[in-house]
């Protein structure tokens, strides 16, 4: 086959292909749908809850299944790929499904039910029993978090994340190789008797950067400050040779964050650390500037700083001087304004000051009058 050939069959390929998705997309435009919650379903009828929140309350509404009606289990936002076929016995109630309605939309031809899927912290894992134990989270406010125990199928894909964020991050795995305190995200079967998949990824820390040993790869993160009497939290962590590092200039653009060194991480910055499965190592640790929170108390257009004083106690605070950057982005409730423009007030304005990675410089100030919102 010739050049001019295989360009020529490329092409026919191609808008053959576009053809046929234009047309799948028609079909399905076409098909009303609906998404809900199951309340009820025998061998005739369906009966489901859509919407409702806060202030709209939710409608129940029942329709009736045709003979020919087609049930699949998968997501309704999956790109790609086969559902699997199910029957009506498989839907249980509190099941989430998109309904695909007749044309008069008063009966459905296609149910497609969604696996629930339940997110917690992992507790233990017995890889011979094949059972996970993981702590969940709240369904309520008032609800405490509980341990739930599931049976992992035989055939379950177990997903792990390396947490550095790239494409290529998340690959194939063992239930051996999950520790505890590794976030799970475990999608259930139908009637949530088992786990059928499992992405694995490490836990997320945040803090302010106390010490750095670049030379050993080791940080020491305050998590959580000192106040009185409390001596705060802190947790030493070791960054693997392998991991990402990124920081972010503050400026608020898409290239703002960038790839760097462990040395380029100042002492003073705030950090996400992203953990590996194993919680051993650090493997994405992202960086910026402090945020910085007072009131100001001084003004200098000409020199470009401005001084606010930073409350240390409910009666006491420190007044301190910092500089902005000459592209600094200024605002006053909600409305870009000039460093000029900020008048003191007995009681304010309160600014939150961004500062660079060396807490040097100021990158954008929000001030906010008493009172406004």
């Amino acid at each position: 086959m010739t050049a001019n050939n295989m360009r020529t069959a490329t092409l026919l390929m191609a808008t053959l292909l576009g053809v046929v998705q234009h047309a799948q997309a028609q079909r399905e435009a076409a098909r009303p749908e609906i998404r809900g919650v199951v309340k009820s379903i025998d061998a005739g009828t369906i009966t489901v809850t859509m919407g409702g929140g806060r202030e709209v309350a939710a409608a129940e509404k029942t329709y009736t299944l045709t003979k020919s009606v087609e049930v699949a289990v998968g997501s309704a936002f999956r790109f790609g790929g086969a559902y699997r076929e199910a029957s009506i016995k498989d839907i249980a109630q509190g099941a989430v499904v998109s309904l695909s309605l007749t044309a008069d939309q008063k009966s459905v031809d296609g149910i497609l039910a969604e696996e629930p899927t339940v997110r917690g912290i992992l507790k233990s894992v017995d890889a011979k029993k094949r059972t996970v134990t993981m702590t969940t989270g709240p369904a309520q406010r008032e609800q405490a978090a509980e341990d739930k125990t599931f049976t992992i199928a035989a055939d379950a894909d177990i997903a792990i994340d390396d947490g550095r964020g790239r494409r290529f991050s998340i690959r194939e795995g063992k239930l051996e190789e999950l520790a505890e305190g590794t976030i799970i995200t475990a999608r259930l079967s139908l009637d949530k008797g088992r786990v059928n998949s499992i992405l694995a990824e490490g836990a997320t820390i945040m803090g302010v950067i106390k010490s750095i040993d670049a030379d050993k790869r080791m940080v020491t993160l305050t998590t959580r400050p000192a106040r009185g009497d409390d001596a705060g939290e802190e947790r030493t962590v070791a960054v693997a040779k392998e991991a990402a590092i990124l920081v972010d200039d503050g400026k608020g653009r898409r290239l703002s964050v960038k790839e760097a060194k462990l040395a380029d991480v100042a002492v003073g910055s705030m950090v996400m650390a992203k953990l590996s499965v194993d919680q051993s190592f650090v493997m994405m640790l992202k960086a910026e500037g402090p945020t910085v929170f007072g009131l100001l108390k001084a003004v200098d257009a000409k020199k470009g700083t401005i001084t606010i004083a930073i409350p240390k106690g409910r009666d006491d605070a420190d007044e301190k001087t910092y500089t902005l950057a000459k592209d600094a982005g200024i605002t006053l409730d909600g409305n870009s304004t000039t460093l000029a423009d900020l008048k003191i007030g007995e009681n304010g304005p309160y600014v939150q000051l961004r500062l660079t990675l060396d807490q040097k410089t100021v990158r954008s100030l929000t001030a906010r009058q008493p009172g406004a919102r």
